[in-house]
C-alpha cells in the first residue's frame, strides 16, 4: 500500500456542523488471482482509511461546536458479505466497528455519531443502476430522511430493505442470506 501523507483541513476552514464519511470503491475480486492484492489495497485505502482520515481532520472542529454530527456509511454487506467483493465487505464491517468505537469515545461530547447502513441501491456502484434487486435511489433517500426526522437521536439508520441482512444472524437466517448473495456477480 502506498504511503499517504496526513491530510488536514486548512486552518482557515470554518469548523463544520456535520460531516458525512463515505466511500465509493467496490470492485469484484478473485482471491485466487495475485492481482487481487492491488484491488484489496486500493479498497482499504479509499473505503476505510479515507473516512478515518476525514473524521480525524474534521473532528477537532466538530468538537468545538455546540452540537455536531458525524455520519458514517457502512453497508448491509458489513453483516452478510457479497462473496464477489471480499475486501469491500471487510471495509464496511470495519467502518461499522470504527463507528461503534467512535460513538463510545464521543459519548460525553457534543458530537452525535450516526451509522447509515444502505442496502444494494440503484447506483453505478457494481453497475446496479438498473438492477431489480437494488433499491431505487430516490426511495432509499426518502426513507433515510424520514427515519432521521422521526428519530433525530438515532445511532443507526436502517431502511426496511437492509434489515434482511442486518438481522440475518440474530434471526438464524445468515446461511440463507449468504447463499442468496453468493449467487450474485459470479465470475
Amino acid at each position: 500500500m502506498s504511503e499517504s501523507p496526513s491530510w488536514r483541513a486548512p486552518a482557515s476552514t470554518p469548523p463544520p456542523r456535520c460531516t458525512k464519511s463515505s466511500s465509493r470503491n467496490c470492485s469484484p475480486e478473485d482471491l485466487r488471482d495475485p492481482a487481487s492484492l492491488d484491488v484489496a489495497e486500493r479498497t482499504v485505502e479509499v473505503n476505510l482509511l479515507g473516512p478515518i482520515r476525514l473524521i480525524n481532520a474534521f473532528l477537532p472542529g466538530l468538537l468545538a461546536r455546540p452540537a455536531a454530527t458525524v455520519m458514517t456509511v457502512s453497508s448491509g454487506l458489513a453483516y452478510v458479505p457479497l462473496p464477489a467483493t471480499p475486501t469491500y465487505n471487510a471495509t464496511k464491517a470495519a467502518i461499522h466497528s470504527f463507528t461503534e468505537s467512535l460513538r463510545v469515545q464521543l459519548s460525553k461530547s457534543n458530537v452525535q455519531v450516526i451509522e447509515l447502513v444502505p442496502p444494494a441501491t440503484r447506483t453505478t456502484l457494481m453497475k446496479q443502476q438498473n438492477s431489480d434487486v437494488a433499491m431505487p435511489l430516490d426511495d432509499f433517500l426518502d426513507e433515510v430522511m424520514s427515519l432521521l426526522e422521526a428519530d433525530p437521536e438515532a445511532e443507526q439508520i436502517l431502511v426496511e430493505r437492509v434489515k434482511w441482512q442486518r438481522n440475518a444472524e440474530a434471526e438464524g437466517r445468515y446461511a440463507d442470506v449468504l447463499n442468496v448473495l453468493s449467487g450474485r456477480y459470479r465470475s
